[in-house]
C-alpha cells in the first residue's frame, strides 16, 4: 500500500504550459476581433451600441479569462515545485553552479503533509482515495459558500456604512485578513495543504486585530495605522559603489555586512524608511554572476509603541510585518526586496542567495517558498534563490518553493546551566514547524541548525532575548551574538561547514570579488 498519493510534476508542468498558451491564444484572438469590429464599415447608433458591447465584453470578461488562466498555468507550476521539494529527498539537491549540494540532507522522515497525502494503513487505497476526494470536493464547495456569505455581508456593509460618511478604510482591512484566515482553513478542509500552528495562530491575531480596527474607525471616523496592510516597494534613492572590492570570505561576514546594514535609531522612534543590501559578485574565472541580498531585522519604532510599531512606520519591517509574514501574507517587507533588486539591476533568473537576521530572515524564507519569486523560468520577476541564509529567524513555516534551494537557519538553544539561562525566544515563535495535524512542516532541504547560546544569571525573558537575538552581541562585536556563534562553529557544525564550503568560488572566499555594491532605500509611504 502507498504511503504517499503525490503527483506526476512533469505532467502538471506540460498542463501549466497548455494553460499559459491558452491565455495567449485568447488574447491573440480578442486582439483580432477587436480590430474586426472597430474596423467594420458600420454606422450608426447599432453599430455604436454594439462596439460599446464589445469592448466591455473584451475588456472585462475575455480579459479576465486571459489573466486566470494565466493564473492557473503560475499556480500549477508552483504546485509542480513543491512536489519536487517533497521528491528531492530521492537525490541530492544542485547548489550554486548546478552542482549537487553537499550539504547534508535535513531529516524530513516526520514531516506532515496535506490531507490527500495522509493514508490510513487500515482502509485499502481503491476506497480511500475517491472518498477523500469526495469529501475535500464537499469540503471545498461549503467553504466557497461560506466564503461568498462573508464577503458579501462585508460588501453589503461597507456600502451601507459608506453611504452615511462612515470610514470604511478598516473594515475593507478586516475583510482582507479574515479572508486570508479562511484561506488557510480552507486549504486545511480540501486537502490542499496542513498549515502549521503559528500560522494560524498568526493569521487569528490579524484577523482580530484588524475586526478591532475596522470597529474603531467607523465608530470614531478616525483613521488609525494600526496594522495597516499597505504595500511597500517605494526605492527612495540607490547608492552604488561600482569599485571592485574583496567579498565576503565567511559565514561571519555574511552576518557582520547584514547588521551594517541597519539603520542608527538610538530613541527608538518610528523610521521613515530602510536599507536593503545588494552585492554582485563576479568569479575570476568568468561566468555570470550571482547576487548576496541582505535583509536586516526589524526596525524603527519599539514594540510598545503603538500605532507606530505595527503600521505606523514608513519602514516596513516594524512589528506588525512580523505578525503578518508568520501569518504566510505578503507584506510590504516582501515588497520592498522585490524592489530593491528591481532597481540594483538584479536580471531574472539569476542566482540569488538572501540573507537575513530575525524578521530579514522570515523575509528571505517567505520569498524563497514563493513560485512567483523563486523560479528557474527567467520570467521577469523571478530569481534562481539557490541559498537562503538567516540567523535568530522563525522560519519553519514555509519550505522553499524549488528543491534545489538551501535553507539554513541558525537559533540559539534554549537552555539552563551554571552560567544561568540562554536560548533565542524569537526564533522559537514557529513553534518548531508543529503542524495542527500534530505533524511537523519540513523537507529535505530546509535546514535548522541549534548553536548554544550565551547564559544570562537572570530568568527575565528580556534579559535572556538581549544577550541570545542580537546579530552582534550587545557590544556590537563580531564576536559575540550570532555572529560570533557562527564563527566559531562553522568548522565542527556539519550543516555550516558543508555551507560554507558550497558558497565558495561563487558568493564567498577565494577566486571571487564583489564587482558593485548597492544600497537600496525603500518604504511605504504614509499610512
Amino acid at each position: 500500500m502507498n504511503t504517499f498519493w503525490g503527483m506526476d510534476s512533469a505532467q502538471v508542468r506540460a498542463h501549466a504550459e497548455r494553460l499559459r498558451t491558452a491565455s495567449g491564444e485568447v488574447e491573440a484572438l480578442t486582439a483580432r476581433l477587436a480590430t474586426a469590429v472597430q474596423g467594420a464599415s458600420w454606422t450608426g447608433a447599432d453599430a455604436e451600441e454594439f462596439r460599446s458591447r464589445w469592448t466591455s465584453l473584451a475588456t472585462d470578461h475575455l480579459g479576465s479569462v486571459c489573466a486566470e488562466l494565466l493564473a492557473l498555468g503560475d499556480g500549477a507550476l508552483g504546485q509542480a515545485d513543491q512536489q519536487d521539494v517533497v521528491s528531492a529527498a530521492d537525490g541530492p539537491a544542485a547548489g550554486p553552479g548546478g552542482e549537487p549540494s553537499t550539504i547534508p540532507p535535513a531529516d524530513a522522515s516526520d514531516a506532515g503533509g496535506g490531507y490527500r497525502q495522509e493514508d490510513n494503513p487500515w482502509i485499502p487505497n481503491w476506497l480511500e482515495n475517491p472518498v477523500e476526494g469526495a469529501v475535500s470536493d464537499l469540503a471545498g464547495i461549503v467553504s466557497d459558500g461560506i466564503g461568498w456569505g462573508f464577503t458579501s455581508g462585508i460588501d453589503l456593509l461597507e456600502g451601507g456604512l459608506g453611504r452615511f460618511g462612515v470610514n470604511t478604510d478598516g473594515i475593507a482591512q478586516f475583510q482582507r485578513d479574515a479572508g486570508h484566515f479562511g484561506g488557510i482553513l480552507e486549504d486545511w478542509a480540501t486537502g490542499e495543504r496542513v498549515p502549521t500552528l503559528a500560522e494560524v495562530g498568526a493569521a487569528a491575531l490579524l484577523t482580530a486585530g484588524s475586526a478591532g480596527v475596522g470597529t474603531f474607525e467607523a465608530v470614531t471616523g478616525e483613521d488609525t495605522a494600526f496594522l495597516d496592510d499597505r504595500p511597500g516597494g517605494i526605492v527612495e534613492s540607490v547608492s552604488t559603489d561600482s569599485s571592485p572590492a574583496q567579498s565576503p570570505q565567511t559565514l561571519q561576514d555574511l552576518i557582520v555586512q547584514n547588521d551594517a546594514l541597519r539603520m542608527d535609531n538610538p530613541t527608538g522612534g518610528p523610521l521613515e524608511t530602510g536599507q536593503i543590501g545588494i552585492q554582485e559578485v563576479r568569479h575570476s574565472g568568468g561566468g555570470e554572476p550571482a547576487y548576496i541580498v541582505q535583509v536586516p531585522p526589524t526596525e524603527g519604532a519599539d514594540l510598545t509603541d503603538v500605532p507606530g510599531a505595527y503600521g505606523g512606520q514608513g519602514n516596513s519591517r516594524d512589528w506588525g510585518s512580523n505578525l503578518r509574514l508568520v501569518s504566510g501574507q505578503e507584506p510590504a517587507a516582501m515588497d520592498d526586496v522585490r524592489a530593491a533588486m528591481e532597481a540594483a539591476g538584479v536580471p531574472p533568473g539569476a542566482d540569488v542567495m538572501i540573507v537575513g537576521h530575525s524578521q530579514g530572515g522570515i523575509v528571505a524564507n517567505q520569498l524563497s517558498a514563493d513560485p512567483s519569486f523563486n523560479s528557474a523560468s527567467g520570467e521577469a520577476g523571478t530569481y534562481n534563490v539557490t541559498n537562503t541564509f538567516s540567523v535568530g529567524s522563525p522560519v519553519q513555516t514555509v519550505v522553499p518553493a524549488q528543491g534545489s534551494t538551501q535553507s539554513v537557519n541558525v537559533s540559539h538553544e534554549a537552555g539552563r546551566g551554571s552560567g544561568g539561562v540562554s536560548g533565542d525566544l524569537i526564533a522559537g515563535l514557529d513553534l518548531g514547524g508543529a503542524q495542527v495535524d500534530g505533524g511537523t512542516l519540513g523537507a529535505p532541504n530546509r535546514h535548522e541548525v541549534s548553536l548554544p547560546g550565551y547564559p544570562v544569571p537572570s530568568l527575565h525573558p528580556v534579559d535572556v532575548l538581549e544577550s541570545n537575538h542580537d546579530s552582534m552581541g550587545l557590544d556590537g562585536k563580531p564576536d559575540g551574538g550570532y555572529s560570533g556563534s557562527v564563527g566559531r562553529a562553522t568548522s565542527t557544525d556539519p550543516t555550516l561547514s558543508a555551507l560554507q564550503q558550497e558558497l565558495t568560488g561563487t558568493y564567498l572566499g577565494e577566486g571571487t570579488h564583489v564587482a558593485e555594491s548597492h544600497v537600496v532605500t525603500v518604504g511605504r509611504g504614509e499610512p
